[in-house]
């Protein structure tokens, strides 16, 4: 997954160096992603459109040629033809679009390795340290939102890494409207878990 977000994760460091935010950076960086998806998007949903629009010819064709599947196989073929739909055209487009999202998720968990570009072995003493300090849950995909927090909110924990390094980590801007983006949203009630609900309602 990680390069799969490589090339995305140069675009998001570009948009970071110019907004210096990363709630906002974020933003930028998934409408610019989905304006690049917006053709296959299209391209599916037509496929879709169109499959619902032969459904009832399909089914008919099915209970035609039940008892003889080469027949069945030869009329769907012709119909496909006649209404101009690709059954592979949609699902084309979900395995274009699968890697690209795959790499926006490595993008957004990764801000150290994507936007602040920490070398392999930097990320591996952060985590360390983090892990020693008890600062890390167990099972997670990435453990950089929880060291920039542990990092900004205890930085001479982590001198390890070295002034340049803490400092930069210190100014990644992670604040929303409020929202330390770093933190993990749970069922108490606060702001943390507008996130949640506000991705749903924005899927809706």
């Amino acid at each position: 997954m990680h390069i799969l977000g490589v090339p995305l994760g140069w675009v998001m460091k570009f948009i970071y160096g110019f907004i210096q935010n990363y709630g906002l950076s974020i933003i930028v960086f998934t409408i610019l992603v989905k304006l690049l998806m917006l053709p296959m998007a299209v391209k599916q949903q037509k496929s879709q459109a169109k499959m619902a629009v032969i459904q009832p010819q399909m089914m008919e064709l099915q209970k035609r040629y039940a008892n003889n599947q080469q027949k069945l196989q030869e009329e769907l073929a012709a119909l496909y033809a006649r209404e101009g739909y690709n059954p592979a055209g949609g699902c084309l487009t979900l395995f274009i679009q699968f890697p690209i999202i795959m790499g926006l998720y490595d993008v957004i968990y990764k801000p150290l390795t994507h936007i602040l570009a920490l070398g392999e072995e930097t990320l591996t003493k952060a985590t360390e340290i983090a892990t020693s300090l008890g600062m890390l849950p167990e099972r997670l995909y990435s453990a950089e939102p929880y060291i920039i927090s542990a990092v900004q909110n205890d930085p001479a924990a982590f001198s390890a890494l070295g002034t340049d390094v803490i400092s930069k980590i210190q100014d990644l801007d992670l604040y929303f409207l409020g929202i330390n983006l770093g933190d993990t949203p749970t069922m108490a009630f606060n702001m943390l878990l507008l996130i949640p609900i506000l991705s749903f309602a924005s899927q809706m």
